[in-house]
């Protein structure tokens, strides 16, 4: 096995995730009045026959998300009698992190696993190339899927791992606060002009204390993934395409971190430091608008007592480059070939057409197929619930941040520079150029 600098890789970047926005939402169970988080028991299996094969199968989902896991998983089961799935919840993505790494170590490893950033086991040599199944099965066609998807799951130019949960980053409004505003709830803004100036219109401050009783805007702690956006679609990188140094201290980046400071400082109509509150502010009334995962809509829905909006990330001009974010499955290297085959036989129906649209009907997750817009019932979900629209609306603008070897430092080091712009600690220049320095010697510590 190689040496141990995959595993440091991979737990910053998991960490990273689990900090800022990896973690499930969790919203009440159908039929509940009570959130289910999950549980470290495994689901109940069907006691399998003599010569049924038994999966071990890993994921790190909670609530909502967790439960369309498990029914998926029962399903699975239900739907042949070769195989048996057993499927044990791990966790957040950085606790089931801990947990592979310690089953590598022992050699003890599941079946199959559904985490955060997981290309970057592919370093282990402890997982299989999707590839490797994908080559051989021409019933699954690998080219239906959409491509940032791919690109998501994939790094040093081999595909790890298949996509499976993932999500976009959305503008969640308040529609009842934009009609007092005097703002039209069914136009939400399109573009950062437009989010400014309705930011504006929705900040309150009557007492004129300069502490706003009603704050326009705000973006959940998972900060580095909109202001990539946000690089993005201004005309920036985030890294060269050898992945051997980041690029985002380019004036098309430090514009970018200059608004994101004049809409905390210059304009006054987002709270200086505050993005882990985000999100309850926003329940609460006190946040006019509110930018965060398109994962999150299922929660959102559940814990507004006002009518939800949501729309598009806020283009740049007429430009939309949204990263896609989320976790995938991956496929454990086993000498029982069986159990080799019968994990992709899971795999693939846990990301078949079917699987795709309970998930995304049950969460906010998105499907990942190219048609998947012009499906019958993603259009009927989309009309009987205009709040996923958005999300699905972005698949034609997917994006993926390269699963380069210091992501999750990278990841670190924007929070970091955002954070510093707020506080009115550093320059836009200067925070990215220490941000750059940083992440480049990390680049060069895992070669």
């Amino acid at each position: 096995m190689k040496n141990k600098s995959w595993l440091v890789i991979f737990l910053i970047t998991v960490i990273v995730l689990s900090a800022c926005g990896g973690k499930t939402p969790v919203s009440p169970t159908p039929g509940s009045s009570s959130p289910n988080t999950g549980s470290s028991s495994p689901s109940a299996p069907t006691p399998p026959a003599a010569d049924q094969i038994t999966l071990d199968f890993w994921y790190a989902l909670s609530g909502g998300s967790g439960d369309a896991v498990k029914e998926l998983v029962n399903r699975f089961n239900a739907s042949q009698t070769g195989i048996n799935v057993v499927a044990v919840y791990q966790g957040s993505y950085a606790e089931a992190i801990a947990k592979i790494d310690a089953a590598i170590a022992g050699n003890n490893v599941p079946n199959v696993v559904q985490v955060g950033a997981a290309p970057l086991l592919g370093s282990s040599e402890a997982i299989l190339p999707i590839t490797d199944f994908t080559q051989t099965d021409t019933s699954f066609q690998l080219d239906q899927i959409i491509p940032a998807f791919l690109d998501y799951n994939t790094a040093g130019g081999t595909l790890w791992s298949m996509p499976f949960n993932n999500s976009m980053p959305v503008l969640y409004y308040n529609k009842d606060l934009f009609t007092v505003a005097g703002l039209d709830p069914e136009a939400p803004p399109q573009n950062l002009d437009e989010l400014l100036a309705d930011a504006q219109k929705l900040t309150l401050d009557p007492d004129h204390t300069g502490t706003p009783s009603q704050w326009g805007l705000n973006f959940r702690d998972d900060t580095q993934w909109y202001l990539s956006s946000l690089f993005l679609e201004n005309g920036g990188q985030i890294v060269s395409p050898d992945e051997n140094q980041v690029l985002y201290n380019s004036p098309e980046a430090v514009a970018m971190l200059q608004l994101w400071g004049d809409w905390v400082t210059k304009y006054k109509v987002m709270p200086v430091n505050q993005h882990s509150e985000a999100q309850s502010d926003f329940l609460s009334g006190k946040l006019g608008m509110f930018i965060g995962s398109s994962a999150l809509v299922t929660s959102l829905k559940a814990g507004a007592s006002f009518n939800l909006g949501v729309a598009m990330f806020p283009a740049v001009g007429s430009s939309r480059v949204d990263p896609v974010g989320g976790g995938s499955l991956a496929i454990f290297s086993n000498k029982d070939a069986r159990l080799v085959q019968a994990s992709w036989e899971f795999v693939k129906y846990m990301v078949s057409k079917d699987s795709q649209i309970y998930l995304a009907t049950q969460t906010g997750y998105l499907p990942i197929y190219k048609d998947a817009i012009n499906w019958p019932e993603i259009q009927s979900l989309i009309t009987t619930d205009p709040a996923r629209k958005a999300a699905i609306q972005e698949l034609q603008y997917a994006f993926a941040i390269p699963e380069f070897s210091a992501l999750g430092d990278s990841d670190a080091a924007l929070r970091k520079a955002v954070q510093q712009i707020e506080l009115g600690a550093s320059t836009p220049q200067k925070a990215l150029d220490d941000a750059v320095t940083s992440v480049n010697q990390a680049i060069q510590r895992y070669k």
